[in-house]
């Protein structure tokens, strides 16, 4: 674009600490990518340069994790701008939905061209999520992986896997109350996730193992983790990481455009596409089909 992209990213997010800015500031001139203005900025000063980038004529492009992706969400949806996603976090759970799992696909894939598209956005008590919303051992392996999240990268994956291992082990008995459009039942389960559109199974290792079918396909899926023995719980963690958890037999799908949740706690602790918030119960889910205005690069759409 002859004016270029105006470009914000959060300077706390996980690529930024683990590169720094000399590395990505070089990748950015390198791709190409026509550039109005690069600005790494502050969480807490996210959301004033947002409102500036977002009053200018050029095309903006986020950096950061889901969460941040969120709020950008939440704010550029009411002011009517479309926004591209560069992955600058931890699960990057959107923009493998987009095609692009690197910064530098990415870059590629944005100097090639770009195009708009509307996708659905999901809402547990007012908050808008773009992936999806969990609770139970979820919601604690966020924070886990947040206070660990300076440490070594090659250390936190087997200390994550048993601190989740170890909280379903816990939590297995959990009982949760789910009510999918008119259909009630109730779950001992120590975990559920609600997702905006239903994930795709994973066939390939090098695939995502959380992308779904469709941004735009308009329903609400649920997932209910029902394992209930250590032996169970260690087969579905290890096909959570390595593919085809969608096929194991502990875990209950279900799809509609309304969902309830509600289990004994007064305020659940809530992910919300990888941020961790406490809402009160229950928790009520719905969908606002084509909703976001996401800039897409062009050559997601010719991966796919």
């Amino acid at each position: 674009m002859e004016n270029g992209f105006n470009i914000l990213i959060n300077a706390k997010s996980g690529t930024v600490l683990n590169m720094g800015r000399p590395v990505i500031e070089a990748a950015i001139a390198d791709s190409g990518l026509p550039l109005a203005e690069l600005c790494f900025s502050e969480p807490e000063e996210m959301a004033d340069n947002m409102a500036r980038l977002a009053a200018q004529p050029h095309p903006l492009l986020i950096g950061g994790g889901d969460g941040s992706i969120r709020e950008a969400a939440k704010f550029l949806t009411d002011k009517d701008k479309p926004f591209g996603v560069l992955p600058f976090g931890t699960m990057n759970l959107l923009a493998h939905d987009l095609g692009v799992t690197t910064l530098k696909d990415a870059l590629a894939g944005y100097v090639a061209g770009a195009r708009e598209t509307l996708i659905d956005a999901g809402f547990v008590n007012g908050e808008l999520f773009l992936c999806c919303a969990s609770i139970g051992v979820m919601p604690q392996a966020s924070r886990y992986r947040e206070r660990k999240r300076l440490s070594n990268a090659v250390l936190l994956m087997p200390q994550l896997f048993w601190f989740i291992l170890n909280n379903l082990d816990m939590h297995k008995r959990e009982r949760v109350s789910v009510e999918v459009d008119d259909a009630a039942s109730v779950h001992r389960t120590p975990a559920v996730v609600v997702s905006a559109n239903r994930f795709a199974d994973s066939l390939e290792l090098t695939e995502s193992n959380f992308k779904r079918c469709a941004l735009d396909g308009g329903e609400l899926a649920v997932y209910i983790f029902t394992t209930q023995s250590h032996a169970t719980h260690l087969r579905f963690l290890w096909r959570l990481l390595f593919g085809r958890w969608l096929k194991d037999p502990a875990l209950i799908e279900m799809m509609g455009r309304s969902v309830r949740l509600k289990n004994h706690h007064r305020r659940d602790l809530v992910s919300i596409d990888g941020e961790v918030m406490r809402l009160k119960n229950p928790l009520e889910f719905s969908l606002k089909p084509r909703h976001v205005r996401v800039l897409t690069p062009v050559h997601a759409d010719d991966a796919s």
